[in-house]
């Protein structure tokens, strides 16, 4: 597995201090992933990887009689952990990693007892793509990561300036769709607490670790792409259809917020044709895990079929989630309609009145 690492002077430096000081060895684990989106394990490899041969176990089960200081990829423990709490295997294959997962970690508390342990970023990913994608959110990554390595580990540890200095080899359409995955979780994160959207946020992260092939990259993107869709459709606008039958109504229009905080957001409604007038609704607190209907004031012009455009926005009006037609059956006779009707029934009264008069005349 190939490595290049950057590491700081901050980590250099003290171990050149002294004699004693060099004989530390810095001892990087790190394994791109082994789980789809969802936590399912796509192959099995990383329960070789962690017996006592496998490139995981060497570097806990080996002798070593050095002081020695860890640099470690919380998002490898994180995968050894969910492994030795069981998990399942894509192709249905009966897993066989539990134990070693176990035994892994068991043996890790030994060896690394009292020892120095440093929180490399998320997912070890490149640092060219980091600076190209992740720029403006690589500290919460940092801090995001740190604190799921100490979860899992329950002791604390120090953030490292280590980089993973190869450049992945990303197509174009990787890199729009990392940005557009991207550009979605910002949105939310206008209206949603960013630390329910962490674990989205720590996944491109992760998934730009360069040991990742191009193959499987490609493969991982997609999968990503649609846990963006549930998350984007955890706030959403139930789709319905509606059979209006008088001019003035309010329509019972259902919101959803399947986040675990409560959203201030707004409701953009737009009319397809010229035979419904509708408005938007300001200012909407959706509270945490729930449905909730908003009463949507509508005035119907002519009969016929319409529909409506409905998209929730965030405060700013930028959409947030997917938009929603509402389909509308308009079984209304209109003002203007009944006008017309009721101005001709005048019309006729009248000529029945004067057609009466003229043949009382000639009768005369």
């Amino acid at each position: 597995m190939k490595k290049i690492w950057v590491l700081i002077a901050a980590l250099l430096i003290p171990l050149t201090l002294s004699p004693a000081a060099s004989a530390v060895q810095v001892v990087v684990i790190s394994e791109p992933t082994h789980r789809l989106s969802d936590g399912v394990f796509f192959d099995d490899l990383l329960a070789i990887k962690l017996s006592p041969t496998g490139s995981l176990g060497i570097l806990v089960y080996s002798n070593s009689k050095s002081v020695r200081s860890w640099l470690i990829d919380p998002a490898t423990i994180e995968e050894i952990l969910a492994m030795s709490n069981g998990y399942g295997v894509l192709d249905g294959a009966t897993p066989t990693g539990q134990q070693i997962a176990k035994d892994w970690l068991a043996q890790f508390e030994r060896v690394s007892k009292g020892q120095r342990i440093y929180s490399l970023i998320y997912g070890n990913p490149s640092n060219y793509w980091v600076d190209q994608l992740l720029k403006n959110e690589l500290q919460t990554i940092k801090s995001g990561g740190k604190n799921v390595l100490e979860q899992a580990l329950i002791r604390s540890t120090s953030e490292s300036d280590a980089i993973n200095g190869e450049k992945q080899p990303l197509s174009k359409s990787n890199i729009n769709l990392i940005k557009y995955m991207q550009r979605q979780i910002n949105l939310l994160g206008t209206v949603v607490d960013k630390d329910e959207l962490l674990s989205y946020q720590l996944r491109i992260s992760q998934l730009l670790n360069p040991d990742i092939d191009k193959e499987s990259i490609s493969y991982l993107l997609k999968d990503f792409d649609k846990s963006i869709t549930g998350m984007r459709n955890k706030l959403r606008v139930t789709k319905s259809k509606f059979t209006i039958t008088s001019a003035k109504e309010e329509l019972p229009i259902t919101l959803v917020n399947n986040f675990d905080t409560p959203v201030n957001l707004k409701l953009s409604i737009r009319a397809i044709n010229s035979k419904v007038v509708v408005s938007s609704v300001d200012k909407i607190l959706l509270e945490p895990n729930s449905k909730q209907q908003v009463l949507l004031p509508i005035e119907v012009l002519a009969s016929g079929e319409s529909a409506l455009l409905a998209q929730l926005t965030n405060l700013d009006n930028r959409p947030i989630g997917y938009p929603v037609n509402i389909n509308l059956k308009l079984s209304v006779i209109s003002p203007v309609a009944t006008w017309i009707t009721s101005g001709a029934a005048v019309l006729l009264f009248l000529a029945a009145i004067v057609q009466s008069v003229r043949r009382v005349r000639r009768r005369k």
